[in-house]
């Protein structure tokens, strides 16, 4: 957990230093308070005068002052590092994991992601707070005290290390039995998190099909796993404050019984304000340990939260920026030179090559699990290839930073994500400066200028996922925010799949016409809509079956011409 501390900004080491020089004028301040105890007792105790007692009581008054101040200063500061620390980490999990590859992201769910980077971090901060304040200033108390203790009595100071000697030990038993369920709690609550994401995500196919039990019998399991685990642990830590309290009562039964002996034995009726004052401290030392139990019923949790948090931040990814960087100015072509690519160890492209000019259409067709997307993705350098050499715009896309060669691409995925907010902040995403005109430009250029008029124009809302446009028109405006700024290069993952016929015509006849200069990549299922492409790259379990244009793939390559024949008639194909 401590290895989050690299992660607090310079000033919020300088407040925890400031935090620090308080603990230590509060920790003095409470110390100091059972000396003027013990004073009043024996200025009582040999009569003295009532503004002699008063002026003493004053000066504990003043020291009380102090402590109350110091702790409300303590407050503020460990306060303000702690939320501090909460957003940086958070920022950071959420900056990292953008910039992690595909296959370095895919070693964590979304759920995990998810409560990694709220439940975890909260966790985190919600134990520094105390930690600051608290996991500091009880061993600064109890230290202080037990030397002021060893000054006063060494047989009450033997008491006293034999109470806190057994709370150590009772401590140490209980989290040796918790802290591996707290581990299990975490992983059950990512689980959970999965479980019920994926149950909103598919709620209409779990209708569909009556699944409505299966799935909440699903999320009972997990459900009662963590119930079961949480309550095990929470009773273990419950046994924490019955053993404070007989241990607290216990240490004050046998100082009043040594106490009392002391005085009998050396007939020593002096000792008696110090009995008090004695007390008092063990007291101090005591709840000191008190609080480093309520700690310790925190910690393991916030360990395992620290760790899950690390586990993320300490992925390293696999796509790395060049260390000098040369100037990139995209001559508009693509090509790639017997390009493999894999997950996991399993190859789904192999050998891959091709080459487009500016201008361009490269169209990527295949069956499912072909390799098609995986193919844009290695132009975006969402991955790199396992072996050969990709090129985007002359470059070597490795020799290019990564938000340098992406400012050339826009991107149509194969499911439309659009966000929430309106049409206008989506349309926008690659450049929020663009104007009303160049957004409907490219929106009217999607076939989408019609039904965004009719929603209400560019400000009309947009529901998470875009619910409620349809399949279609969500892919529209999935084209429009591709085009909007006009990048060198477009890329279209199966983004014309919702569309009919003719609108899927339309709009890529507008497409090449107001783009001309501008490189398209279509990856598709349907023939009509690669045929006018200028390079068919055809993609048959990963390997290149073949590459051309759309005559010359139905004459050479026997894969393209079953996919064609299996959509098109004879009348068509012969056209």
């Amino acid at each position: 957990m401590f290895r989050l501390i690299r992660y607090l900004t310079k000033k919020q080491v300088f407040f925890f230093l400031l935090l620090l020089a308080f603990l230590v004028v509060q920790v003095f301040a409470d110390v100091t308070l059972p000396t003027y105890t013990a004073r009043i007792v024996e200025q009582m105790q040999a009569g003295a005068e009532a503004l002699s007692i008063l002026r003493t009581g004053g000066i504990m008054l003043a020291f009380a002052a102090v402590s109350v101040l110091a702790t409300i200063a303590e407050t503020f500061l460990s306060a303000s590092i702690s939320t501090g620390l909460g957003r940086r980490l958070r920022g950071e999990v959420f900056s990292h994991v953008l910039s992690l590859s595909d296959r370095t992201a895919g070693a964590f769910t979304a759920g995990s992601l998810l409560t990694r980077t709220t439940n975890d971090v909260q966790q985190v901060v919600s134990s520094m707070v105390l930690i600051l304040r608290l996991g500091v200033g009880a061993p600064l108390m109890a230290g202080m005290a037990i030397v002021r203790i060893a000054q006063s009595s060494g047989e009450l100071t033997f008491v006293t290390a034999g109470a806190v000697v057994i709370l150590l030990c009772g401590i140490a038993a209980i989290l040796a039995v918790t802290l591996p369920r707290f581990k299990l709690v975490q992983k059950l609550t990512d689980r959970l998190n999965g479980t019920l994401r994926d149950t909103l995500t598919g709620i209409r196919v779990v209708r569909a099909y009556n699944a409505e039990e299966y799935e909440r019998a699903r999320f009972e399991e997990v459900s009662a796993a963590l119930q079961k685990n949480n309550t095990f642990a929470g009773r273990a830590m419950a046994l924490m404050n019955p053993l404070m309290m007989l241990i607290f009562n216990g240490l004050t039964l046998a100082i009043y019984w040594l106490g009392c002996f002391i005085i009998v034995r050396d007939n020593n009726a002096a000792f008696f304000p110090e009995m008090f004052s004695f007390t008092q401290l063990a007291s101090q030392v005591v709840t000191a340990f008190m609080v480093l139990v309520m700690l310790f019923n925190m910690i393991p949790r916030a360990q395992v939260s620290a760790k899950r948090i690390l586990e993320v931040l300490g992925k390293q990814s696999e796509l790395q920026d060049p260390a000098a960087p040369v100037s990139y100015t995209p001559d508009g072509s693509i090509e790639m030179k017997g390009v493999s690519a894999s997950y996991g160890g399993a190859p789904v492209i192999s050998r891959v090559s091709f080459r487009v000019e500016r201008g361009q259409t490269l169209a990527v067709v295949g069956g499912t699990g072909a390799g098609k997307t995986t193919l844009l993705k290695l132009l975006l350098r969402f991955l790199d290839a396992d072996a050969g050499e990709v090129f985007v715009g002359g470059m070597n896309v490795k020799d290019v930073p990564q938000k340098e060669l992406r400012s050339h691409l826009g991107y149509a995925p194969q499911k439309s994500a659009l966000l929430s907010g309106t049409i206008r902040e989506n349309l926008a995403f690659a450049d929020p400066s663009l104007s009303d005109e160049a957004l409907m430009a490219a929106a009217d250029a999607a076939c989408a200028a019609e039904f965004i008029t009719e929603k209400g124009g560019l400000q009309a809302e947009v529901a998470q996922g875009g619910r409620n446009f349809s399949g279609g028109q969500r892919q529209r405006l999935s084209i429009a925010r591709a085009v909007a700024a006009r990048p060198s290069y477009v890329l279209f993952d199966d983004s014309f799949s919702a569309l009919d016929f003719a609108t899927d015509a339309k709009v890529r006849k507008n497409l090449k016409e107001r783009f001309a200069g501008t490189t398209k990549v279509i990856v598709a299922q349907r023939i009509s809509t690669v045929r006018d492409a200028d390079v068919i790259v055809v993609l048959d379990h990963g390997k290149m079956a073949g590459a051309g244009t759309h005559e010359e793939l139905l004459k050479t390559c026997p894969a393209y011409l079953e996919i064609a024949q299996s959509q098109m008639t004879q009348e068509e194909l012969a056209r």
